[in-house]
Parts: structure tokens; sequence; C-alpha cells
């Protein structure tokens, strides 16, 4: 056994020849220019993403319901493209050429949302009577114009979003590594949507739209220059052809060989494809064995040594079988994310109206914060928290244990603060109606409200628990997913958004149809039921987690392990 346990020190070498070109380039000198690039594309995508409800009602005289939907399709949009654009990268082209594409077309959608602003003819004459419904809708050319700047900003902002994220981390070639790149990849998110979330909506309150987007636009051609600066640097990895299709072939042929039993020996029983890959793999490890049956050599008598083997929709590489067993444990571990995106969804949603039954003024009377505003804490909370993390609480307890703290163990932070963050809020929602109730009924003064500032306690924990979980989750799936899947294992926490916010509208509708927790007015309303209902899910999910996490083995060794020594 000694030439497999050689052909396994040699793994990462091995592949990263096969894939990869200018091997000796990537490494932290890349870190400035992915990272830099990556916070312009998202400052300049938050010129219209965060405010673009707003932005139909005030510019295309669009009705409430009808502007919210623009939400919907937005967030959906935004967290949908990332998959597409992964899986190209993955199959087609590559993550660079993805990001470099992606990176033009969300310039050309910023262009365009500054040309919607700037010139009149593209949008409906404004409403001068603000009481009365308005009687100046736009017409069939200026929503199109509208639609299609959506779509092209959507397409630019998805295709960069994850996939820039799967380029950095192949510069690295250690999780250790990995892990403090999606700790800065995440910061430089967060950071950047707090910058958006303020400074940008501000002068788009100020009515500056035209300034907002002009200034978007440079600051994403500024993000293409830099993105292109360090071309040079770039360690880029070779796509090998659609791993779907390599799934799929791996599935066709275990049904299509159902009567056979996969063996147990290492020897010309499996097909490898090269000398090098048996070597590397050995033998199919015994779990999921059916797809075993994929990698079998059917033996005839007709056949003949020197008519070579080939993969088909009946015969697959033992690789292969074994990139199909890494996708299939990993499901569970993905599937507790949904939960827990829907929960923080919800409860990113709740809170805007609870914002709105508080006193926001804050300092002086003369400043009062905007509802929306109030969901800048949990990016603050969770760029402080990164740092902290980062810096403080991974070496801390690498020196106590003598052993990282592994991906998994920080996904479960996340979702215990997910959890408590629900609590908080229910807690403060309650102490909210308590003192409205009171009020309402000793006095006649409607004045004394709850401030907003207390929902920095639960806002605060939900930001942290991004911290926790969200860089964590990239690197574990970029870690432990096949390498043919490393873009779309990076976008899989994009796919938990985009149906995490589907589910969070049904729960809303549901809880809307089925009680009176959530009327229109909430101070008639049972808020608190919902964060508790919240609460409780959230804990049955965390309870889920952990059981997914204790039934997982590592099929990196490194991951598992935890011994890896990184000098910086």
């Amino acid at each position: 056994m000694e030439h497999y346990e050689k052909g396994e020190e040699d793994e990462a070498s091995l592949q990263d020849e096969q894939i990869c070109v200018n091997d000796n380039k990537g490494g932290w000198v890349t870190l400035p220019f992915i990272i830099g690039s990556m916070m312009g594309l998202t400052l300049a995508a938050t010129s219209w993403y965060a405010n673009i409800v707003v932005y139909a009602m005030k510019k295309y005289n669009i009705k409430d319901i009808s502007a919210a939907q623009f939400h919907n399709v937005v967030g959906a949009g935004v967290n949908f493209f990332p998959i597409l654009a992964a899986i190209l990268a993955d199959s087609l082209f590559g993550s660079y050429s993805v990001v470099l594409v992606s990176s033009f077309v969300s310039l050309l959608g910023a262009i365009m949302f500054t040309l919607t602003s700037a010139i009149p003819t593209l949008r409906p004459p404004p409403c001068t009577n603000t009481t009365s419904s308005c009687n100046n809708p736009p017409s069939s050319l200026e929503y199109a114009f509208l639609y299609a700047t959506l779509a092209i900003s959507m397409v630019g902002f998805g295709g960069t979003r994850f996939v820039i994220g799967a380029l950095g981390a192949d510069q690295f070639k250690t999780p250790e590594q990995q892990r403090v790149f999606f700790n800065w990849f995440i910061f430089a998110i967060e950071a950047s949507s707090v910058i958006g979330f303020t400074a940008v909506i501000y002068l788009q309150d100020k009515g500056k739209w035209t300034l907002s987007f002009g200034l978007s636009a440079a600051v994403n051609a500024v993000a293409i220059a830099l993105f292109l600066f360090g071309s040079r640097f770039y360690r880029l990895v070779v796509p090998q052809g659609s791993p779907f299709i390599s799934i799929a072939r791996v599935l066709v042929a275990s049904f299509r060989k159902g009567d056979r039993v996969a063996g147990e020996k290492v020897g010309d029983d499996y097909f490898y494809g090269t000398s090098k890959l048996k070597m590397l793999h050995g033998s199919p490890t015994s779990s999921l064995r059916f797809s075993n049956r994929a990698a079998l050599i059917k033996r005839c008598r007709d056949h003949q040594e020197s008519k070579p083997l080939k993969k088909s929709w009946t015969l697959c590489t033992v690789e292969e079988v074994e990139d199909l067993k890494k996708l299939i444990k990993a499901l569970p571990i993905w599937s507790g994310g949904i939960l827990l995106n829907t929960i923080s969804g919800v409860g990113a949603s709740l809170v805007i109206l609870q914002a709105l039954a508080m006193d926001r003024t804050l300092g002086t009377r003369h400043f009062k914060l905007p509802a929306a505003s109030i969901l800048v804490f949990p990016l603050l909370c969770g760029s402080i928290a990164l740092c902290l993390v980062d810096r403080v609480l991974y070496p801390l307890w690498k020196t106590t244990l003598g052993r990282p703290l592994s991906p998994l163990k920080r996904v479960g932070n996340g979702y215990f603060l997910t959890f408590l963050s629900m609590i908080s809020f229910a807690l403060v929602e309650n102490k909210r109606r308590r003192l409205h109730d009171h009020v309402l009924n000793n006095t006649n003064n409607n004045y004394m409200m709850i401030s907003v500032l207390w929902l920095i306690l639960p806002l605060g924990l939900l930001g942290v628990s991004s911290s926790f979980y969200f860089p964590a989750e990239l690197a574990f799936f970029y870690q432990e997913l096949p390498k043919s899947l490393r873009s779309t294992a990076a976008s899989l926490a994009s796919l938990h958004m985009a149906v995490g916010y589907y589910l969070s509208t049904v729960f809303i509708s549901s809880v809307q149809r089925r009680t009176s927790w959530l009327p229109d007015d909430i101070n008639q309303g049972r808020l608190d039921q919902v964060y508790w209902t919240l609460a409780i899910i959230g804990a049955i999910n965390f309870g889920y987690f952990l059981l997914c996490a204790k039934l997982y083995k590592y099929t990196n060794n490194e991951s598992a392990e935890n011994q890896i020594i990184v000098s910086e």
C-alpha cells in the first residue's frame, strides 16, 4: 500500500498540474486587487439594489405594492444569477473570464440607471398631487427600459458576486489560507454595503439620484481597472467541462448496472482513467456503495486489452464516483442553511415595521433615522465581528486547544446566534407593546415610544451570526465539494439566500392568512409571537444542523484534522 500513500501525498500537486496554468502565481499579492474590486462592484450595485422600491415609487410613479414587487424580483435575481454564472465558470469559461465580462455588464447597468435618472423622457412625468392616486403611470417603452436596466444590472452583479470569491480562493492552496481569504471577502461585501446603505442612500434621500448613480458607475469602472491591473498575478484554474454531465453520467451508469455487485478490492474491477489516478484514489469508498457500480468494468469474453476503455454513460471513473459522493454527503449540511436564511429574511423584513413604530430620533430632535437604514447595524456589527473573530477568537481557540476551529463548528455558532437574535427581537417587541398599551390605556399621549436603539442588540446578534456562518460556509463548500465544482460551491450560499428569500415571503403571507399576528397596524397585532415562532423554528433547525454535522465525515483531510500551520 506504500504506492497509494505516496499518491495521496501528491494529490494537491497532481491535480493542480492538471487544471492550473501559471501555478507559480497567486498568493497574498492578489488579495488587494480581488478584495478591492469586489468592494467597488458591491458599492456600485448597492446604489440601485438597496433603494429600488423608493426609486420606482418616486421616479416612475409606481404604486406601493407594485414597487414592493420590484424588491422581490431583484432579490431573487441577485441571488439566482450567481448560480448560473458559477456553472458557466466551472464548465466553460473559468472564473476570471466570467468575472471580467460580468463587471462590464454591471458597468453598463450602472450607466443605464444614470440615464433613467438624468433623461426625463425615459420616465413618466412626476406626480404633482401626492394625496391621491397618480395619473402618470409609466408607458410601455419606459417600463421596457427600466426592466432592461434591472435585468442587465442583476446579471452583472450576480455574475461577480460569488464567482470572484471562488477566483480569490483559487489563489491559495491550504484551507487555512482560504479561510482567511473568505473572512476578508465577506468583510469587503459588508463594509461596502455599509457605505452604500449610508452615504449613497443619503444622497438619494436628498433627491440626488443622478449623482448617486453616476458615482456608482465611476466606482464600477475603477473596480474593473483594479481587477485588470492584478491579472498578471492571478493563478487561473482551467475549466474541465461541465461537472454536472459527469454527475449525471454516474447516476445513469449506476442504475444501468443495477444487477452488478460492487467489489471491495483494488484492481482491474474499477475504471480509473489513468494509472496515476489509480494510484491516487485506490478503491472506491464504502459509503453510498450503489454509486460504485458506475466505475465497475464489465468483463466479457471478446474484450480485448488493446482496446482502451473510455468514459461513457455506462462507465465512469472512480474519481467521478467519489465526486458525486462528496456532493450527496454535503447536501444535508446545505439544506439547513435554507431555513437559516428564511429566519434571517423574515427578521430583516419585520424589523422595519418595528422601527416605524418606535422613536427613531437620534441625538437632537432634528435627525430622524430612516426606518430602512436600521439594516445598517447588522452589516456594521458583522464587519466588526469578522475582524475580532479572525484576529482574536480564532488564534485564541487555536492556542488553547492546539487546533483551529473547524468550518462546521463555526457554522454552528452562526446558527445558535441567529436563534438568540430571534429571542431578542421577541423580547424587544414585547417591551415595545407593553409601553404602547400602557400609554394608550393611561394617558392620551401617544408620543411616548421606545427608542429604536433597542433593536441594536438583536440586529447586532444577527450580524455577528453571519460573521460566523457565512465565511465558514463558503470555505466548507469550497474545500469539501469536488474541485470541478468550486465556483458553484462558492455560490451555494447565494442559492440559500434566494430560496430563503422566497420562503420568508411565503412564511409572512401564511402568518397573515392564518393568524391575527400581522395586521397593517402592528400595534394591533402580536409581532412578538411571530418572533417566538421563528425562534422555535431556529432551535429545531439548529438541532438538525448539529445532527448533520455530527454524522458528516470530512473528505478534505486538511479540513478534518485542522493541523495546517500558515506562515504569514
